[in-house]
């Protein structure tokens, strides 16, 4: 299974390669996952461990055709494993096919009668076929096999429903919520028990409760709504068909960065607070662009209020509650993250379930990064804390580009480059969950300071290759991440950072990227050494801001870098910055070593680099090299 240079490595056998795969799964590693087994295929297409993975991982990911396809193949064979046919059988059920699932269930229990899963897949297909006799004797399997099952007494609860059986049904959720106080499903099927007995205020209070544990809960919803008790001073849909003219315009001029043009149109079609969700959603675009965040704030809790499974919105609403300085709200809203269309397939589903800040002494908490470079930088300040306030031992996993600067902060019991399998662990939580877990505020920051170090070595190649340049040393970095969504507003050309070139300041270029091809040309008047073709990776970047005088940056991940190390840092933002930087203050709570430069209005560059410019000039030569 696959080749080596070195002839000293055994070849990777079947067994070792299927063993990493749910290794690799386990922890929440997909695409690693995925390539073994397809490994696996090349030289055994039918090989049912692999494709039995396979569709697992599919699943996941809500590709059900797909998911299927790889199960029945791995069912084909007589002797399949009970659970693949019990996977199967789920996997069916919830496309409708309810023949085939429940040959497969059926298969399953025969194969393996201890199976817990196996019953209670074949007892929720039996109720949903309407054999309730049967699919009742199923679950009091289940419920005999997982006395402790919270899930179990719920779908005893459905059970009894159908079959009339209120007060039972009743005594079943109440089970399931005993063992599980959290459980969203159990609460939304005892708020419609509740409401058929006409416990209106009951009813009202469990479903209340599930949305607030899980907003995205469609049924909670519709239970709610029935329940009459919607939020009438919500934005109300409306028919689309006389807005579009105005939602295509509006669209035209937010492209154009039109952004009062736009406000003023859609103002006007909302006069009355009817219309579609969609061009509520616009007006908040540009009233963010304005910088009007208030009002933004306001349309977007009425559009949460009225569309409460709109992770969108609930993702913009959680950017404004946190620019705004409104940890609380802003990290429960963030959690939705992943759960928008065009992030659901970024997210990384865990086979152990995340870390909430409880005490977990004695078990293993896996700390895993997402996102961008400066995110990691900015949040790996909690992992100690998160460790003390676990009492877990911590795995830390990190992308590879950082794995040597990670390893210098502390905070964690083992460090790992993300990829590989970690050790096996009890909770995971990704870095950006951590404030949510910790319950942090604003107040908290900056929890700790300068918790990345550089590394000696490389620090002392870098003093001796910048020797000779006259002081200060002022690094310059004038674009981030070209995909980044607000790149357009953050990024600038080297040219556009002329009015920084003055006499005796030696500008050192860290950028990296399509940008750093701008440095073959600095402005006129600006002695600029670029260190592109020089720079390996991030302990290389880390060691020069430790040397310099000063970083002058746009909103970046060398602003985050130095930040951490506690280096002196000037940072360059838009008029609507991003959330973490909040509104009107000229420091970072995040960082006490950053001094922040904002735009007065949007686009508007100007006034924010002759403010640099003047600092600059008023920078003292320090005291030694």
């Amino acid at each position: 299974m696959g080749k080596h240079n070195d002839p000293a490595v055994p070849p990777l056998t079947l067994s070792a390669a299927l063993q990493a795969a749910h290794a690799h799964w386990n922890a929440g590693q997909a695409p690693q996952a995925e390539q073994l087994c397809l490994r696996i295929l090349q030289g055994a297409p039918d090989q049912p461990d692999a494709r039995h993975l396979l569709g697992v991982i599919a699943h996941a990911y809500g590709l059900a055709d797909v998911a299927i396809a790889h199960l029945r193949v791995a069912c084909r064979p007589a002797s399949a494993p009970a659970l693949y046919c019990s996977n199967l059988a789920e996997m069916c059920r919830q496309q409708g096919l309810l023949d085939e699932a429940e040959r497969a269930a059926r298969r399953a229990v025969a194969a393996e009668p201890t199976l817990a899963e196996g019953w209670n897949n074949l007892g929720i297909i039996l109720q949903e076929t309407g054999q309730l006799a049967a699919s009742l004797e199923c679950l009091q399997r289940v419920a005999t096999l997982l006395p402790d099952s919270a899930e179990a007494h719920n779908n005893l609860g459905n059970t009894c429903k159908l079959l009339g059986d209120n007060a039972q049904a009743l005594r079943h959720y109440q089970h399931a919520l005993a063992l599980n106080p959290r459980f969203v499903l159990a609460l939304c099927n005892l708020s419609a028990v509740l409401r058929d007995d006409g416990q209106h205020a009951a009813a009202l209070a469990a479903v209340r409760r599930a949305i607030d544990i899980d907003p995205l809960t469609p049924q909670a919803h519709q239970i709610l709504a029935s329940l009459d008790a919607t939020h009438a001073a919500s934005p109300q849909p409306a028919a689309l068909a006389p807005f579009q003219a105005v939602h295509a315009q509006a669209q035209a001029l937010l492209l154009a960065g039109r952004h009062a043009d736009a406000d003023a149109l859609l103002q006007q079609a909302l006069a009355d607070g009817a219309g579609p969700i969609a061009l509520w959603r616009q007006r908040v675009a540009a009233l963010r662009a304005l910088g009007r965040d208030d009002e933004a704030r306001v349309i977007l809790e009425r559009v949460v209020a009225a569309t409460p499974g709109d992770a969108g919105a609930r993702f913009d609403l959680a950017e404004v509650l946190l620019l705004q300085g409104e940890f609380e709200a802003g990290w429960r809203e963030y959690r939705f993250r992943y759960q928008m269309p065009h992030t659901v397939l970024r997210g990384r589903p865990m086979q152990q379930p995340r870390w909430e800040g409880q005490p977990i002494a004695g078990q293993t908490l896996l700390i895993h990064d997402e996102q961008g470079f400066g995110d990691t930088f900015q949040f790996l300040r909690l992992v100690a804390l998160a460790r003390a306030r676990s009492g877990a031992r911590v795995i830390l996993e990190v992308n590879a580009a950082c794995h040597a600067l990670a390893a210098r902060s502390g905070g964690f019991d083992q460090i790992i480059p993300a990829g590989t399998v970690p050790p096996a662990f009890d909770c995971h939580c990704e870095l950006m969950s951590l404030p949510l877990a910790l319950g942090l505020r604003l107040h908290d920051l900056p929890v700790s300071t300068a918790y990345l170090r550089a590394d000696p070595q490389r620090v002392a190649h870098w003093r001796a290759r910048l020797a000779t340049l006259p002081r200060p040393w002022v690094g310059l970095v004038w674009a981030g991440r070209p995909s980044h969504p607000n790149d357009a507003q953050r990024s600038m050309a080297l040219a556009d950072l002329a009015p920084l070139a003055q006499p005796g300041v030696s500008f050192i270029g860290l950028q990296m990227g399509p940008a750093a091809a701008d440095a073959a040309k600095p402005p006129a008047g600006m002695s600029l050494l670029s260190l592109r073709d020089e720079i390996r990776d991030f302990d290389d970047t880390a060691a020069i801001i430790t040397l310099l005088d000063v970083l002058v940056t746009v909103d970046s991940s060398p602003a985050h870098l130095a930040g951490a190390l506690g280096c002196p840092a000037w940072v360059l933002l838009p008029f609507a910055p991003d959330w973490r930087w909040l509104r009107g203050r000229a420091d970072s709570p995040w960082y006490p070593s950053m001094r922040l430069f904002r735009q007065p209005g949007p686009r508007n560059w100007g006034p924010v680099l002759r403010e640099v410019a003047a600092s600059l000039a008023a920078l003292k030569q320090p005291a030694g090299s």
